[in-house]
């Protein structure tokens, strides 16, 4: 039996999603401000509800300018004394909006376009810490002691991971979740997306845990057999049955954009780099829809994501 009021749980978390991103951009402080006006800008005449969803690159894009020249305002400001650190500043503080940006932007986007048509699916964020450490792939073989545990602190208070075990926690920038899931002899179906502006240098970290969440609740039949690699890495999933986890990964695709050899401007997806370290995920989408960026058939726009909703909803018996 769902819950009654699923929909109007979603509603509200999504509302809430939309509120807390949209407060962010008020700030005139902030870099989100002229991203999300452009995005606000492109769907304001949407025909149907998928048009949210569509081309997200390009607002980010067509904020670059006004994003640029705030940023160097406030470098300027703050190396008055130190000029010769503004040009440096302004390049690191672009590269790291950008990233920041484009999270907030596909997860507003997903989040109005659910409570647009009163899914009951919605987008939780931020991504609770706990839930991410749940979802902790742990390695407890051959490990010393004095190792430093990787993304859970040690000593943490409310970690339960023991100083001889080694911790990949998954990358996970958005959350979909259906608010009427209840709890029961099954797993509940979450869609997690890593959301990347561009794929080089930067996928390595969700395909690292993606492949070993593969390994961890799939394992091999033979994995107690002497030499396996199973039993000498000892890796674990602890919570593996709690979810039935989809993962997926969401880039901009705006690596070498701007590069002087237009070949490179079609984007990076087809890449020998970007196959190898992306073929492991459920999901492969882009938000570029520009008519010259390529998108090879392994990879989808991202409104398809709607249709990857539908199906989970269908495969778990639960309202779209």
């Amino acid at each position: 039996m769902f819950p009654v009021d699923a929909v109007d749980i979603s509603k509200k978390n999504n509302l809430a999603v939309i509120s807390r991103i949209g407060k962010r951009a008020e700030d005139a402080e902030g870099v989100l401000g002229p991203c999300l006006r452009a995005y606000c800008d492109q769907v304001s005449q949407a025909a149907n509800p998928q048009e949210l969803l569509s081309n997200l690159t390009a607002p980010l894009l067509a904020a670059f300018d006004e994003t640029r020249l705030g940023i160097e305002r406030r470098m300027r400001e703050k190396w008055r004394h130190d000029p010769e650190r503004v040009q440096s500043s302004v390049t690191n503080s672009l590269r790291r909006s950008a990233g920041t940006n484009y999270q907030a932007l596909v997860t507003y986007a997903l989040a109005k376009y659910l409570h647009t048509v009163g899914s009951a699916w919605y987008v939780q964020h931020p991504v609770p810490k706990g839930l991410q450490q749940s979802l902790a792939i742990v390695f407890g073989a051959g490990v010393d002691d004095a190792d430093v545990i990787e993304d859970v602190a040690d000593g943490e208070e409310g970690s339960d991971v023991a100083p001889s075990e080694y911790v990949v926690a998954p990358d996970v920038d958005v959350l979909l979740r259906n608010a009427a899931w209840v709890e029961g002899e099954s797993g509940e179906p979450v869609i997690l997306l890593s959301v990347k502006t561009s794929l080089a240098d930067r996928a390595g970290m969700a395909a690292r845990w993606k492949t070993y969440f593969d390994q961890a609740t799939q394992p091999c039949p033979h994995s107690r057999e002497p030499g396996c690699a199973y039993t000498r890495l000892g890796i674990s999933m602890p919570n593996a049955g709690r979810f039935a986890i989809t993962h997926g990964i969401v880039t901009a695709n705006i690596y070498k954009i701007n590069f002087h050899d237009s070949r490179y401007r079609v984007g990076e997806l087809s890449s020998g780099q970007t196959r190898s370290n992306t073929y492991m995920f459920d999901l492969r989408l882009t938000t570029r829809d520009d008519g010259i960026a390529f998108t090879p058939s392994d990879w989808a726009q991202f409104p398809t994501i709607v249709e990857e909703l539908k199906i989970h909803s269908q495969r778990h018996g639960l309202p779209q």
